[in-house]
């Protein structure tokens, strides 16, 4: 991605999220990290994240390029950026590239990485409630890379 492509993400993430909820967010995101050992704040926003999905449930998809826009549609709906869902044949995984997800940077952390592991619950629920995603079939949703308005993950074994 060319450095002015990124360089709109990360100010249209900062951007979007709603003043009056940015003190807010980084006020309990600091209390998180001075109470919270980093795994255990990870699985806490993760299980956000699941929450998040499911008060967003998605209708059954047959294909990739149906969910991917009904993903959009609830993304959109709650102002969280938009999703690129791409087939890794090689590595026989899921690519998800979320862009412009709500970015609030934090004392010692920039970038707004908090908002990885709640993607990752995001991504988990809504893939696992699709067909064929039932049950625990140790297929989990992973970071692989984040930027400020840019989280690429993997939905894969």
């Amino acid at each position: 991605m060319m450095q002015t492509d990124q360089s709109a993400l990360a100010y249209t993430a900062r951007r979007d999220v709603s003043a009056q909820w940015r003190d807010f967010l980084r006020a309990m995101l600091d209390t998180l990290d001075a109470t919270m050992q980093r795994d255990s704040r990870d699985n806490l926003l993760r299980a956000i994240g699941q929450r998040f999905a499911a008060a967003m449930p998605l209708p059954a998809s047959d294909t990739l390029a149906a969910l991917e826009v009904r993903m959009n549609e609830a993304l959109a709906a709650a102002s969280w950026g938009h999703v690129l869902l791409e087939l890794d044949q090689r590595e026989n995984t899921l690519r998800i590239v979320h862009s412009a997800a709500p970015c609030i940077s934090t004392p010692g952390d920039d970038t707004g990485a908090w908002v990885a592991p709640v993607l990752e619950g995001l991504y988990s629920n809504w893939f696992g409630a699709q067909p064929g995603g039932e049950g625990d079939t140790g297929i989990t949703v992973r970071l692989l890379a984040l930027e400020p308005g840019l989280a690429t993950l993997r939905y894969g074994s």
